[in-house]
């Protein structure tokens, strides 16, 4: 028998060896079982479901080990990751087919044309700036070419309807095609650096005016941190075991450089919040970790003031932004920068989000 064939043999038995143990030690505990009463209706299967996951012996070693001893001989992780060459991870959510998106591309950009238009209502302007994919950016490493070039495919077709639309937008992807590995080894998201190119491209793209306001660079203290794609193969405690090594960065902020009135005082504000470009968009703005907010400051000369949020996707947190200038709780801004990535297309909730907040 090969090596290979016995490691594959081996994680079943090792799961089942223990689900037995873990079986008894639970029947064998004083948990209250379910209540059968409920086992015509359904309800007893949902009982006996809570009772495993809040009470499984083990469970979450377990559950990292399993995944460890999985990646190592099949080199596989659980739903949600995809595993590419040399431990790099891509989320699976950029191998669906922007084809079998159910609220299509159209919907999407209608939306987005809808938002320019209510925005330009209250005196400001929309610029789009998509992202391209990981996928797309580090096909190298993602060992199948056909779903990177499909994911390419689709930040064109983005672009165009956009165009097509009458929404101004920004062409990162040249700029991100030409760094080296712009995203991490792990996580979904970009480094520091390729948000710094973005932006940029942002100010080199003539869509967005260039400010006069002066900021200093402050690092700040280095980060460690385990990708968040990781997790969908094993524990934080074991990723460093089978080659998923902490990501390091050092994010930074632009601070406003105090400037002299025309009375001889200083403005401590730089400029402050008045006339303040705004940010939209998710976590790769939201996340001060890769310092995009602080990076458009510096490469437009602006302030700007970030109203992205992480996990909601690109529209909840537009459709918030909107709600918020609509009750008058924030001030118009001349310029509404909304980062939106493309892997979001196919996203089932992408909408749905954006119709939660604007209800809420």
């Amino acid at each position: 028998m090969s090596i290979g064939k016995a490691l594959k043999l081996t994680i079943p038995a090792a799961f089942f060896g223990y689900a037995a143990f873990a079986n008894y030690s639970l029947l064998t505990s004083d948990v209250e079982g379910p209540k059968w009463a409920g086992l015509w209706s359904g309800e007893v299967t949902q009982e006996i479901d809570t009772i495993y996951r809040a009470n499984l012996p083990h469970r979450d070693p377990a559950v990292g080990i399993i995944g460890a001893v999985r990646y190592i001989a099949l080199g596989e992780g659980r739903d949600g990751v995809v595993v590419g060459r040399d431990g790099w991870l891509f989320s699976d959510e950029e191998y669906r087919p922007l084809a079998t998106a159910p609220h299509g591309l159209d919907k999407t950009v209608g939306y987005i044309a809808s938002v320019r238009e209510t925005l330009r209502a209250a005196g400001a302007e929309l610029v789009v700036v998509p992202l391209p994919a990981k996928l797309d950016m580090e096909r190298a490493q993602a060992g199948e070419d056909a779903p990177s070039k499909r994911i390419e495919q689709d930040y064109a077709a983005f672009l165009r309807a956009l165009d097509g639309a009458g929404v101004e937008t920004v062409d990162t992807r040249p700029v991100l095609s030409q760094r080296p590995d712009p995203f991490f080894r792990t996580d979904t998201h970009w480094t520091p650096a390729a948000a710094r190119d973005v932006a940029e491209a942002v100010a080199n793209s003539g869509r967005v005016a260039i400010g006069d306001a002066s900021f200093d660079v402050v690092p700040g203290p280095a980060v460690s941190f385990t990708g968040d794609l990781v997790s969908f193969v094993t524990s934080d405690s074991l990723a460093p075991f089978v080659g998923l090594r902490p990501e390091h960065v050092t994010p930074y902020v632009a601070e406003a450089v105090a400037e002299t009135d025309a009375d001889g005082g200083m403005d401590i504000f730089g400029g402050g919040a008045s006339g303040a470009y705004a940010l939209v968009g998710t976590s790769y703005s939201a996340n001060p970790n890769w310092s995009f907010a602080e990076a458009l400051k510096l490469s437009l000369a602006q302030d700007v003031l970030n109203y992205a949020e992480e996990g909601q996707g690109p529209v909840a947190p537009m459709a918030a932004f909107l709600s918020r200038l609509a009750s008058g709780t924030e001030e118009v801004p001349p310029v509404v920068i909304w980062e939106f990535p493309v892997r979001y297309l196919t996203d089932p909730a992408l909408m749905d989000r954006a119709e939660e907040r604007q209800d809420a």
